[in-house]
């Protein structure tokens, strides 16, 4: 699997994260980044969940997950319910 550099930028519209499945909003800032395996796609997560993809693919050795069907990290649920 190939894998470009990965960019921190500020969503203009909504957007669907690709590790939970929850959206990114207008304003908040997200980590993108094409690849491609058989096809291209565009990764896109809120910075905790692409932290958490991070260290499961660190731990098995490969970067690879199944869309959408993560969870968020507690922390940040518990942010974005406050505030």
């Amino acid at each position: 699997m190939f894998c470009a550099e990965t960019e921190t930028v500020k969503a203009r519209k909504p957007h669907t994260c690709t590790w939970c499945g929850q959206q990114i909003n207008p304003g908040d800032t997200y980590k993108r980044w094409n690849s491609v395996d058989g096809k291209w796609f565009t990764n896109k997560m809120h910075p905790e969940c692409h932290e958490a993809c991070d260290d499961e693919c660190r731990e098995w050795g490969e970067y690879e997950y199944t869309p959408y069907t993560n969870e968020r990290p507690e922390k940040a649920k518990q942010g974005a319910e406050n505030g």
